[in-house]
């Protein structure tokens, strides 16, 4: 029961990369409270938990920067999408947000390894057991992780 408690909470705090892309001030804008539970969760050192934060907000920022190419590489589909551009233009306009999406797990799992590195054997052994790293959502997740950034979401219509 307690397990599954504690991963309803990690779960929802996999939306917080992709709110703190959106409306929360930027870089960094939800990364503090993460810091903050996941120093309470591993008992952090103030050592430990300044550096986590100087990762994690060196992470958002570069996220945030691919995010926006990101999105101007989706707002060039849709309007190719709109102007009826054969399938071979549609596949190279697709590969850039591929390519973002790539770029953006390779940030946040280099980000992880740093973070994970600080870490004694004893907060390894805790953070692995609640599931730690890109999976479990407390500095992962986000974009190239299942879930797209702001306004990255698809505009066509689903089949039903």
């Amino acid at each position: 029961m307690t397990r599954r408690i504690l991963t309803v909470v990690l779960a929802a705090c996999a939306a917080l990369p992709v709110m703190a892309q959106g409306g929360m001030g930027g870089p960094g804008g939800g990364r503090g409270n993460r810091v903050d539970f996941m120093a309470g969760y591993l008992n952090l050192t103030t050592d430990q938990k300044t550096a986590a934060k100087a990762i994690f907000d060196a992470a958002d920022a570069s996220v945030q920067t691919v995010a926006g190419q990101m999105r101007s590489a989706q707002d060039a589909l849709r309007q190719a999408i709109k102007d009826g551009k054969t399938d071979v233009e549609l596949d190279t306009l697709s590969i850039p947000i591929g390519t973002s999406s790539g770029q953006i797990t390779a940030i946040q799992a280099k980000a992880q390894a740093k973070f994970y590195a600080l870490l004694t054997a004893e907060q390894k052994a805790k953070y692995d057991e609640m599931g730690g790293g890109m999976g479990m959502g407390g500095f992962g997740g986000g974009p190239g992780m299942g879930m797209a950034p702001r306004g990255a979401q698809s505009r066509a219509p689903r089949n039903q």
